[in-house]
């Protein structure tokens, strides 16, 4: 077997470790091109563009890379974020947020349905899905512990004077309520994410899917737990991990680090099928590997 790279950044499906052991064998050749990206790009440390088709906004443009999420120019990182930068300078979408997209299109079953549910609401990548894909997507935000579940909130931010709050450990939709559910890197900043993802399987149809992504280490067999919230206090078993939140300018705390038991977990919570799609093409303007968009379909049985 060997390695090749297709039009499509759709490579493979995988529903293991093993599974991904095996093939991870093969990325060997496809050194060549980290080779040039090391000796032309990273090198330098600054941050430069390049023309690459976008498949959001669906038009030949720039995407702009910078070491924002590595530290900075003075970082020792050798390996930038890259599913943080790589932006579109037309739709200002990173490479991650661009990939579920790619993966929303380039699949037949997520066309044409009108209950759809996204975790976030204020931000550029939910105004792209309701414009391009669902014109009725619900979304929501995360508002604090001030709030219950389905209240909206009154808020400055231009364009969302009203924002609904939504918890996903304590959803307020009916069951059965979407045929699909989006979250994009929400599920680490959840300190028990297992019961969100029995609610998530709640609330969707009998044929309902969820589709997501999360900062995921391919290397992991198991979930590294970072913290936990024990009888009201925060506990850390790791140093703090802090990722960008566009609600809040102090960031989010990530509790865990998820590895491949993270489809397993989503077989526990009651869905059925479960993968890890691997995208890659610098051509779509996706330059890290591995990086992989998970989907969960409901379990028929499981309400």
């Amino acid at each position: 077997m060997s390695l090749e790279f297709y039009p499509s950044i759709w490579l493979n499906d995988f529903h293991s470790k093993a599974d991904w052991d095996e093939y991870s064998n093969y990325y060997k050749e496809a050194s060549y091109v980290y080779d040039w990206i090391d000796d032309h790009l990273l090198l330098s440390r600054h941050p430069f563009s390049y023309i690459a088709y976008c498949e959001a906004c669906e038009s030949i443009t720039h995407m702009t890379f910078d070491w924002r999420f590595a530290g900075g120019s003075n970082s020792l990182s050798i390996n930038p974020a890259w599913t943080e930068t790589y932006v579109c300078d037309n739709c200002g979408l990173n490479s991650r947020m661009r990939a579920l997209i790619s993966y929303l299109k380039s699949h037949s079953d997520y066309k044409n349905l009108n209950n759809v549910y996204i975790a976030e609401q204020i931000t550029k990548s939910f105004q792209v899905l309701k414009n391009t894909l669902y014109p009725s997507l619900i979304g929501s935000e995360f508002l604090g512990t001030n709030y219950k579940s389905g209240d909206l909130v009154k808020n400055k931010i231009p364009g969302h004077q009203i924002i609904r709050h939504e918890d996903l450990t304590n959803l307020s939709f009916k069951n059965n309520s979407f045929d699909l559910v989006i979250t994009q890197d929400v599920f680490e900043h959840i300190p028990d994410y297992f019961k969100a993802f029995t609610e998530i399987n709640r609330i969707l149809s009998e044929h309902g899917r969820l589709v997501f992504t999360i900062p995921f280490n391919a290397n992991l067999e198991y979930t590294k737990i970072r913290a936990s919230i024990i009888n009201n206090q925060l506990i850390y078993y790791l140093p703090p991990e802090i990722h960008g939140d566009p609600l809040l300018t102090e960031g989010s705390l990530c509790y865990q680090s998820f590895g491949w038991d993270i489809l397993s977990s989503l077989i526990e919570a009651g869905f059925s099928e479960t993968r890890a799609s691997l995208y890659w093409g610098p051509w779509k303007g996706h330059m890290g590997y591995p990086l992989f968009i998970f989907s969960a379909d409901k379990n028929k049985h499981s309400n």
